[in-house]
């Protein structure tokens, strides 16, 4: 276990939220010491760096205030879409809340239609345009522009695994979809999920708690919709993803990139999942080994979901 996680661990929320903000402040002035990226810089980024064509599907993370650009910020999210065009698809994470349990346990309703993103400026933006839909999910919701949105995003809510077949985490990989993080590393790529809930009992890790919830949700309709749902355990969640990437995951499925002084990724999520797949059952994962199921409680291998083409 890392030393910042572990005094995560043993400090009081409040020293957390303080640590947290230091970091955040630091991180952000670092940025802006760096050359802006003009917007046509930043068109060629997607293209070029990110590897962003016309008809993609493709997953965004980000963190506008680590981004140090000469355009107005609005603007990232009319490149994303005239980066991929008509054909494509953009989605983005619009959870509700940085902590899943947090807001689970607040008995909080999730209204799919009014209740904010927590995910950062560009991604309430996304939820905010006429053409987007949004996922049922009442922790994890993830918003979608194109034609392949509802598809995407229609069945979130039919299993308790945030991250499983149902989900649009698991489903843009039938679309070849690539993952982008823009001002963040691969740190937070909730699509590394997939495979703990493909694999369930055969996954060397249990990262839910055992609590199956009923949370309440309103969907497009205005319908009142009861989502069950898994939500993660955090002391389980120590890990590293850039550093797992760096070491058991090829750059050309993931790669962590830095160009003038701030943060990017690009993610083939098909190959990445296959990749990770192939390393779990051999007992090389992203959690810390403390964490790891006792051997005698592992389950034998169970089938992979498929990957159905388009």
């Amino acid at each position: 276990m890392s030393l910042k996680a572990t005094l995560f661990r043993v400090l009081p929320e409040r020293a957390i939220d303080v640590l947290r903000r230091v970091e955040r402040s630091a991180a952000i002035r670092r940025v802006q010491r760096a050359p802006a990226l003009s917007e046509e810089r930043f068109r060629l980024l997607l293209q070029e760096e990110l590897g962003v064509r016309k008809g993609d599907v493709v997953f965004f993370h980000s963190s506008i205030d680590r981004l140090h650009l000469a355009f107005p910020f609005y603007r990232v999210l009319g490149l994303l879409l005239e980066t991929i065009g008509e054909d494509g698809t953009l989605l983005c994470p619009t959870y509700a809340s940085p902590s899943s349990s947090k807001y689970l346990m607040s008995g909080q309703v999730f209204d799919v239609r009014k209740t904010p993103s927590a995910m950062g400026i560009l991604t309430e933006l996304m939820r905010r345009h006429r053409g987007a839909v949004r996922s049922v999910h009442p922790t994890k919701s993830v918003c979608a522009i194109g034609p392949a949105a509802r598809d995407l995003v229609g069945s979130h809510h039919l299993s308790p695994y945030p991250y499983d077949a149902n989900s649009p985490y698991f489903r843009i990989m039938a679309y070849d979809a690539k993952i982008i993080g823009l001002g963040v590393k691969t740190k937070n790529l909730a699509f590394v999920h997939t495979v703990d809930d493909a694999l369930k009992d055969a996954f060397p890790v249990e990262p839910y708690a055992p609590t199956v919830y009923d949370a309440v949700c309103i969907d497009e309709r205005g319908e009142r919709v009861i989502v069950k749902t898994l939500s993660h355990e955090a002391s389980r969640m120590d890990h590293d993803i850039p550093s797992f990437m760096k070491r058991h995951v090829p750059p050309a499925d993931a790669e962590d990139l830095t160009i003038n002084g701030m943060h990017f990724f690009r993610v083939r999520a098909r190959t990445l999942f296959d990749r990770m797949c192939e390393l779990a059952p051999r007992g090389t994962t992203l959690y810390s080994d403390t964490v790891y199921r006792k051997p005698a409680s592992r389950q034998p291998p169970s089938p992979r979901p498929a990957v159905s083409g388009t």
